[in-house]
């Protein structure tokens, strides 16, 4: 497949009319996704908290319960990508469909953890390899959104080979959210010099803690985060879109006799 230039600016275009034009409002839809994940988030926290109190058994059962957690946020998150997949098809997503990844959430996970190794592998060598397989792989959870009943591996050898002579066009679409990241790092830098130093050093200051920064940085994330996903999955599609055959020329058409 040849590789095409694809128009940035346009893809975020895109995006930011289906925020206004999609039948389920996406921000709705990402207020729905932070809530779950705040929860998640809060419950994590107080379970980390708990770790340097406990021993034994306990300590082994919390430590799988926040894995467990991190586990389904990734399976949520593919639940999220598959409705920025429908939005993009202008199909009518229900909020139920955040929960669409469960039903394929043992490749999910399977996915996740290959693609953390194989990442892992490449950065051993260095980082620029690393930040290189991230993106050679950054297909794959889309592949598998898109197709549940592709395998893991198929759904990264799919992205490696999707992906080669776009990882750079990817890369520039994300630098180009560059600022909205600065007001994220702005409201963390307010809240770690001014907010935190003024939280109880106990297990509620550090779950008020945490709560105010997700709500801080949540007045973005609802915008950001559909704004981003949408533009991402636009792009994934332009990019694995087959090429449309070239239209004949009937003005210089001579008939055969």
């Amino acid at each position: 497949m040849p590789i095409r230039q694809l128009d940035r600016a346009a893809i975020r275009r895109e995006a930011r009319e289906l925020i206004r034009t999609a039948r389920v409002s996406p921000i709705k839809f990402t207020l729905l996704f932070l809530a779950v994940s705040l929860a998640l988030s809060l419950l994590d926290t107080a379970l980390t908290s708990l770790t340097g109190r406990i021993v034994g058994v306990a300590f082994v059962s919390v430590s799988f319960a926040s894995i467990l957690i991190g586990l389904i946020t990734q399976v949520l998150d593919a639940g999220y990508k598959c409705y920025c997949l429908g939005v993009h098809r202008r199909e009518e997503m229900p909020y139920e469909s955040l929960f669409d990844g469960f039903t394929f959430a043992g490749k999910v996970i399977a996915l996740y953890i290959v693609e953390g190794f194989f990442v892992a592998l490449w950065s051993m060598l260095f980082v620029i390899p690393g930040i290189i397989a991230v993106y050679r792989y950054s297909f794959a959870i889309w592949n598998l959104c898109q197709n549940p009943e592709l395998g893991v591996m198929e759904a990264l050898n799919r992205s490696k080979r999707q992906t080669i002579g776009y990882k750079g066009q990817l890369f520039g679409l994300h630098l180009s959210f560059i600022g909205w990241y600065l007001i994220v790092f702005v409201i963390v830098g307010v809240y770690e010099g001014v907010i935190l130093a003024l939280m109880p050093d106990s297990f509620l200051g550090i779950m008020l803690g945490s709560l105010i920064l997700t709500v801080l940085t949540g007045v973005v994330d609802i915008y950001l985060t559909p704004y981003f996903a949408l533009s991402e999955c636009g792009f994934y599609l332009r990019a694995t879109a087959p090429e449309e055959p070239p239209r004949q020329d009937r003005s210089s058409y001579t008939p055969e006799f």
